[in-house]
């Protein structure tokens, strides 16, 4: 079990995430499609890309510090809900980090969005340059609707399952049974159920309704309506590790936050002219393959370490995993792919904690730069499942992190890689000599004290997806193409849990382009 943040408000968790829009690349969308999924290739689901946001430039100063010459306006979007924007408050941190990947040769070249995100760049965020409010989808995409005679939305309800009637030839989702106000109720649907709990309890949601494994479900006492073991498998997300550096006397950092008298002057400073550090979150990121495996023995080594690992892993796997396996290869051996996501965050982070409060705790003396190292393409999968009938007990969530021994090979790596990006000018420049290092006495020298520094210092990415998979059923599906249920008539899934394969970069872009598709699809059923 581990602690995941989960928005409960309008919005959910685009609510409370890091606002990040750092976009997938081609071939972790592509991926779903060579999977069995028509209609879920790169091409078909960029306009739901661009359909989403409304993307507002940035003014000259900030485009030159924060190196946004990389964004072709042709692939943003222009009259979505959601704003996307750069933050006008940067420091010197934010500015350096553009430039010092262009001297690691790693500079980026192409918008994101086109599907091409390999390099270093600062990246777009879901903030409202209007007022510098956070924009998601309870802002902007329930608010404008809200009065719509058709629309309903019950708030401080329990879902408890979804009412199916099954007859000897198919089974019918009818509606919904929840709790409100301490009493039961049920609503009928008049033409379907569209199942949006999110990657941990849309699958609860179905397995407390009766569909799922039979072995899970008669050992809770659950009638077994329709059999599918794959409800709640196949769960991915990106496992993180990380390092902080101290930075030179006198440069800002989010520390400083520790001074009362800043933090009330940040807040004045919002409140009163929407200016300041809270009009900004972090902005940077990076998206590398392993560097060593580029030269001509990188690449004998990495197929080397494909060849010993890619068919091992100490976990049961769904019928799909070998195909999943294919795809995450070529990924790897390709120059042009990211095998991380790479963030800097202006503050120090304790990865070996499990709570968000104490990962961002503001503990140890001094300021600091963060470097956020992110698995993009993890080889483990883990489960999400009932703990019991009652649909107010949490799910058993265990997300298998670093399973697949080459998820701990390329992730040691990558960590192994971080000082030299922080030896590299401009960053260079900024980090204090002789300064602290966290974790303290850090070791990352050899291969080994690197691996057993990303299994002490591991936390979840919150991207957690995959387990109500849109896959052939034969290959671990729990929905269609069509993001139907498997035997169950007028129910669909539409949230993160349907990805068969996690992509790169944030999945919130990628959750609202599946939403927009969605969209789409349903309104084609009842033309």
């Amino acid at each position: 079990m581990r602690f995941h943040s989960r928005g409960k408000l309008l919005g959910g968790s685009s609510a409370i995430n890091v606002l990040a829009l750092i976009y997938p690349s081609k071939s972790s969308i592509d991926a779903w499609a060579r999977l069995g999924n028509k209609g879920w290739d790169f091409e078909t689901l960029a306009p739901y890309y661009q359909k989403f946001h409304t993307f507002n430039p940035p003014s000259a100063q900030t485009a030159k510090s924060l190196a946004t010459d990389y964004i072709d306006k042709a692939v943003q979007g222009h009259s979505g809900p959601i704003q996307s924007s750069f933050p006008e408050f940067h420091g010197p941190l934010g500015k350096a980090w553009p430039e010092t990947f262009k001297n690691l040769n790693f500079a980026m070249t192409t918008d994101p969005l086109s599907g091409h995100s390999t390099g270093g760049f600062s990246y777009l965020s879901s903030i409202d340059p209007k007022n510098w409010e956070r924009s998601h989808a309870g802002s902007a995409y329930y608010a404008p609707v809200a009065d719509r005679p058709n629309l309903h939305l019950l708030t401080d309800s329990l879902v408890e399952k979804i009412t199916l009637e099954k007859s000897k030839a198919d089974v019918v989702a009818t509606g919904v049974q929840f709790t409100r106000n301490g009493k039961r109720e049920v609503r009928k649907a008049r033409n379907e159920v569209i199942l949006c709990a999110g990657v941990f309890q849309s699958p609860q949601i179905l397995e407390i309704s009766g569909v799922g494994s039979p072995k899970l479900l008669q050992s809770h006492g659950i009638e077994v309506v329709v059999e599918n073991s794959n409800v709640g498998e196949n769960l991915q997300d990106h496992p993180m590790t990380g390092m902080c550096f101290e930075v030179v006397d006198g440069l800002p950092t989010i520390d400083m936050i520790r001074d009362p008298q800043v933090i009330q002057a940040a807040m004045e400073a919002y409140q009163s002219s929407r200016q300041g550090p809270l009009t900004s979150g972090f902005h940077s990121v990076a998206s590398l393959p392993v560097v060593e495996f580029l030269s001509e023995n990188g690449k004998s080594e990495l197929a080397q370490l494909l060849d010993t690992f890619a068919h091992t892993s100490s976990m049961s796997q769904s019928p799909s995993q070998s195909s999943q396996y294919a795809i995450l290869r070529s990924i790897l051996e390709s120059p042009s792919d990211g095998s991380t996501i790479i963030g800097m965050g202006a503050s120090q982070l304790h990865f070996h904690k499990e709570l968000q409060k104490d990962i961002y705790a503001i503990t140890d003396p001094g300021n600091y730069m963060s470097f956020l190292v992110a698995l993009a393409h993890p080889y483990s999968r883990g489960t999400v499942h009932i703990a019991s009938a009652s649909p107010s007990d949490p799910p058993t969530i265990d997300p298998h992190y670093l399973s697949h021994p080459l998820d701990l090979e390329i992730l040691s790596r990558h960590i192994r890689f971080i000082p030299t990006i922080a030896e590299t000018q401009p960053l260079a420049s900024l980090v204090k000599d002789g300064g602290r290092r966290l974790p303290l006495n850090v070791d990352i020298g050899s291969f080994d004290a690197a691996k057993e520094h990303c299994k002490r210092n591991l936390i979840t990415n919150n991207h957690p997806c995959g387990t109500c998979a849109m896959l052939p059923s034969e290959k671990g599906g729990v929905v269609d193409d069509r993001l139907r249920v498997y035997g169950v008539k007028r129910l669909r899934v539409v949230d993160a849990s349907i990805f068969p394969m996690i992509p790169s970069g944030n999945i919130q872009s990628s959750v609202y382009a599946v939403a927009e598709r969605a969209a789409d699809l349903i309104r084609e059923d009842y033309k």
